[in-house]
């Protein structure tokens, strides 16, 4: 049964058929994330070929995260009209965009192109949760998401060691064209084994306008956006530029400068999914989300302020445990809100990733910008790492939401 016919599913049906939504929901958006900082490594080229400054360079990685300024609001629309299944469809197939991209005749196009993959990953980003509050159990939460907002990171850090190696053996647009190729394969098998395990909720329609204006009467939506959006903002800052300062500033390779910055990312990925077992065992949410907060903004400043390799390799390792250790508590937090439905948190999600992404694109932007103005890079570090401690102070106005001992189903 296809995406376009949901079908309502009995719990014997659930237990086995959640695992392979699980993996297709997972590697759905992990190759997404090769796909978006594959082109990290090549903006120097870019750059060169198009004839840009850095401000407008920086749109090659950026225009992915404009596309999730406003896709988010429109992709909780489309879970409660269509159901959570279809809007993911959609999103898988605009993912395939990226098909197109390493043929771009000029500048335009390729950003025109980035935009419309970004919607897709807008849209499949902001319905993972949804997806796994249908299928999964309370006591699975955490787990599950884990290693769902993990995914994107898992797919940028393969991405950021293997595509320079790859593009000097297969070429650049060989390369990227194999993301792009593998990403269609997954929206077709999402196309036959994706479903809903329930129909669309109409009632919940009762005015989308209605629901959005009640999530933003919701001081917890705020707090949840505030917290995510420093380290959301440092995450794409270092990913569109450390590489590029590291080969300008320190005389590094560029698959060493690639490498260094895709640590982080390798060391996060175990971080976040064992966020999610200790939120999961514990019943605790906010001492992992403050641990993360002030781990982040700490050791933001140790990958730029030393040219000394072994400092770098330690700082990336304690930026990647506390870039990614909050992710599953955080996310989780969200679905035991009181109330919460998989159709009222994808409404929820619109917010917490809109406002999250508008200011993730304009990240990138103004640090290549103060580039620009100032010779170097490091005034933009600065200010989005003090921005990356928002995780910490956003964590403290949040409260508790599960018992602190092991949740039982």
């Amino acid at each position: 049964m296809s995406a376009a016919a949901p079908a309502t599913f009995q719990s014997a049906e659930v237990r086995p058929y959640r695992f392979l939504i699980e993996v297709l929901l997972f590697f759905s958006y992990f190759v997404f994330g090769m796909s978006w900082i594959g082109y990290s490594p090549f903006l120097k080229e870019i750059q060169q070929q198009f004839a840009l400054d850095y401000t407008r360079t920086g749109l090659v990685v950026s225009a992915v995260s404009f596309a999730k300024i406003f896709v988010p609001l429109l992709a909780g629309i489309m879970a409660v009209r269509m159901g959570v299944s279809r809007a993911i469809l959609i999103g898988n197939f605009c993912i395939c965009a990226s098909l197109y991209t390493p043929f771009a005749p000029d500048f335009s196009a390729l950003v025109a192109s980035r935009i419309l993959f970004g919607v897709g990953g807008a849209i499949v980003v902001t319905l993972l949760g949804p997806a796994v509050l249908q299928w999964f159990p309370r006591t699975e939460l955490a787990l599950a998401n884990g290693f769902n907002y993990v995914a994107v990171n898992s797919g940028i850090t393969l991405s950021l060691f293997v595509t320079i190696p790859l593009a000097a053996h297969f070429g650049r647009t060989r390369t990227l064209m194999a993301y792009a190729i593998v990403s269609t394969a997954i929206a077709i098998a999402w196309l036959i084994f994706g479903r809903d395990r329930f129909p669309a909720n109409r009632a919940a329609t009762v005015s989308s306008g209605a629901t959005y204006r009640e999530i933003l009467r919701m001081k917890e939506a705020w707090w949840l956006t505030f917290a995510a959006a420093g380290p959301l903002c440092i995450y794409l800052v270092f990913n569109t530029w450390l590489p590029t300062f590291y080969k300008e500033s320190l005389g590094l390779g560029a698959a060493k400068a690639s490498q260094l910055t895709g640590l982080a990312n390798m060391v996060g990925i175990p971080a976040a999914i064992v966020g999610g077992i200790l939120a999961q065992r514990t019943g605790r949410r906010k001492p992992f989300i403050l641990a993360s907060g002030a781990l982040t903004g700490a050791a933001a400043f140790g990958l730029f302020l030393t040219g000394n390799l072994v400092v770098l390799s330690i700082s990336a390792v304690i930026f990647g445990i506390g870039l990614f250790l909050w992710v599953a508590p955080l996310t989780t937090l969200a679905m035991e809100l009181p109330g919460m439905t998989p159709q009222k948190l994808a409404v929820l999600n619109g917010v917490f990733f809109s406002v999250g992404y508008l200011l993730a694109f304009l990240a990138p932007l103004i640090a290549g910008a103060l580039r620009d103005a100032t010779g170097s890079f490091v005034p933009g570090f600065v200010v989005f790492s003090l921005f990356a401690f928002s995780l910490l102070f956003g964590g403290m106005m949040l409260k508790e939401s599960a018992p602190p001992a092991k949740l039982s189903k």
